[in-house]
């Protein structure tokens, strides 16, 4: 298998037509990691625009929910950027994994499963900034952060598929304990309070 490309570097014209071509590499696993780099991006918007109404001191609503709108907003807007660039390098490290794989690499196997794994953590962590923030939204945009979750979830579970497909491929011994990993992550979140 050839170097992977550089997803970053794509536009989305040139990512799509890599991702149509008939090849290894973006496959399964770096949509799902893409997708959840598009969520992040998204909620990153909101996040802004969140910003600018506190700015402008025109959505009081924002003011009565939480004591320091323009730091939480901040907070959060910092940790979606960074969810954004670990979906990305996650994306990138899909290539990686697969590459390994089929180069015939002891640890190819693993890696391959463990992406995935990474990736529907961090799309779980995309789902849980949103939730979070939802209900201390601007609310012209809580359509796009909705749609962020929503993406961020399809991402999550197609990342748990591409885990869940790549189990066939690992030692015996080592299958028990991603089996394991997938139901955690693949389990409802507890309620707080």
């Amino acid at each position: 298998m050839d170097t992977p490309p550089v997803i970053k570097d794509l536009t989305l014209t040139q990512y799509f037509k890599e991702l149509s071509a008939d090849s290894l590499y973006p496959s399964a696993g770096s949509s799902a990691a893409v997708t959840a780099a598009h969520a992040a991006a998204l909620f990153a918007m909101t996040c802004r625009v969140n910003l600018r109404k506190i700015k402008e001191n025109k959505d009081s609503h924002q003011q009565e929910v939480s004591q320091n709108p323009k730091n939480y907003w901040e907070e959060t807007l910092r940790g979606a950027e960074s969810l954004l660039e670990r979906a990305l390098a996650l994306a990138q490290e899909d290539g990686f994994a697969i590459k390994a794989f089929f180069e015939g690499n002891p640890l190819g196997a693993k890696k391959a499963t463990d992406i995935p794994l990474e990736i529907a953590r961090c799309a779980g962590e995309i789902i849980s900034l949103v939730k979070h923030s939802l209900p201390q939204s601007y609310p012209p945009v809580k359509a796009d952060m909705e749609c962020a979750r929503w993406l961020a979830e399809g991402s999550k579970k197609a990342a748990l598929m591409v885990a869940h497909y790549n189990i066939p491929l690992l030692k015996e011994e080592e299958k028990q304990y991603y089996v394991k990993q997938i139901e955690e992550l693949s389990a409802p979140p507890i309620p707080c309070g």
